[in-house]
């Protein structure tokens, strides 16, 4: 990359709001480093949340799951 896109300065409109989901795997590690997201996700205003049936890996442990419910966020957002 060249080294100009990381010293350009990026101003960002504060009105924009983007639909956001958050998708929390629940085959869990004894970690769990990431509940305290989804926790917050599924109480804040403006967070679509899901769960699935898998590791923080989905893509790798439950392709198609994650497939359908990807297809199906994308979906309601149209």
């Amino acid at each position: 990359m060249p080294i100009k896109c990381f010293q350009t300065k990026l101003k960002l409109d504060a009105k924009l709001t983007l639909p956001r989901s958050y998708i929390y795997a629940t085959r869990i590690t004894p970690a769990d480093t990431f509940a305290r997201f989804a926790r917050r996700a599924k109480t804040e205003p403006g967070w679509d949340y899901h769960e699935i049936d898998a590791s923080h890996s989905p893509h790798v442990t439950a392709p198609e799951a994650l497939m359908r419910l990807l297809q199906e966020i994308a979906a309601t957002r149209v």
